[in-house]
């Protein structure tokens, strides 16, 4: 992290000279009439373009990207795009404005038709992280034309269901290891129903305390600290950057929709069918966004080619966890069985 310049460093050869047809830039783009940021990178101009939809809502993950991922930038013209209310697309304007499901969706419908205009690409790529696998599907449900192909790790499918099971995983591992602090809580706020705790968001601040506790966010480990080191290594994020950053994951109308809406979501009645080809990248070990409801929904879900992968060492960020195993399917499986499609 930078404390007051952020950049984005230029593509140079082994002499230091900077790379020709190469792109490396941080944009301010007008989406659905609020001012979003997005940072575009690629060796070449010519390779296809990837569009990465974070997770949260409202959590950037740039820097983490950048740092497990940066050699998708070889092959793809990757995109990491800080969504709207949230890290360098966060203003005091837009904090209190209502915010729905929707809005995203619209948000990355409009985003990848300037990316297809302005890159002068017939199609893009799609890969969502969590909450923007929710956002993602909808998407391509919604405009399949604008996608090659999509990809999803930490694939949402039915929240109320899966958030059921990840109560259920961090409350049998509580009796496992005897950990009565961990019960007592657990039992205070109770099995949500239809994926609500009727604590509401305390109830889930304190289920995902103990579920990060017991692995079921990071395989083999007990919080978030080592992915949040990397988070903030980043050089394209300055202070303030990162004082917006925790101020627009904690944004009231952002908690609304987290909690209600979100919370509701169920895509086994809304999405049924994709008319593009899609990659489910599963981590083995992941109870924040249950695996095990991600794998029905994969084989629920119709679609001209689908595809599941396991990341037996992985929880919830497979492609933080397992970056190299990632990448490379990102590059010789995703991109090399859709690359006849390219123009």
């Amino acid at each position: 992290m930078s404390l007051f310049w952020a950049h984005t460093p230029a593509f140079k050869d082994d002499s230091g000279n900077e790379i020709p047809n190469s792109i490396s830039e941080m944009r301010m783009v007008t989406i659905e009439k609020t001012k979003q940021f997005v940072l575009i990178r690629g060796e070449s101009i010519s390779n296809p373009v990837l569009l990465l939809l974070h997770g949260g809502p409202g959590s950037p993950e740039t820097g983490l990207f950048r740092y497990y991922n940066y050699s998708l930038e070889k092959k793809f013209v990757v995109v990491y795009w800080d969504q709207r209310v949230c890290g360098k697309s966060y203003t005091k304007k837009s904090v209190g404005e209502p915010l729905s499901v929707n809005m995203f969706v619209d948000d990355v419908c409009e985003l990848a038709q300037y990316l297809r205009s302005n890159l002068k690409k017939e199609k893009i790529f799609l890969l969502g992280h969590s909450w923007g696998t929710l956002i993602g599907t909808m998407a391509a449900h919604r405009v399949p034309e604008l996608f090659y192909a999509y990809v999803g790790t930490g694939q949402v499918s039915s929240m109320p269901a899966g958030e059921l099971e990840s109560y259920r995983f961090a409350i049998n591992a509580a009796k496992e290891s005897n950990n009565k602090k961990a019960l007592k809580e657990l039992k205070e706020i109770g099995e949500p129903e239809n994926g609500i705790y009727k604590c509401g968001i305390s109830g889930i601040k304190r289920e995902r305390k103990w579920l990060t506790y017991f692995g079921g966010a990071i395989y083999g480990e007990k919080s978030f600290l080592p992915l949040l080191k990397k988070l903030l290594i980043t050089n394209e994020y300055n202070i303030i950057d990162f004082y917006h950053f925790f101020k627009g994951m904690n944004a009231p109308s952002r908690n609304k929709m987290s909690q209600g809406e979100f919370l509701k979501i169920n895509l086994f009645e809304t999405v049924k069918e994709l008319e593009i080809p899609v990659y489910f990248f599963l981590g083995r070990h992941d109870y924040q966004i249950p695996s095990s409801v991600a794998e029905k929904y994969f084989n629920y879900l119709k679609a001209p080619k689908k595809t599941l992968e396991w990341f037996e060492e992985s929880a919830h960020c497979s492609c933080f966890e397992e970056s190299s195993k990632f990448n490379k399917l990102m590059v010789e499986k995703v991109l090399k069985e859709n690359i006849k499609n390219l123009v």
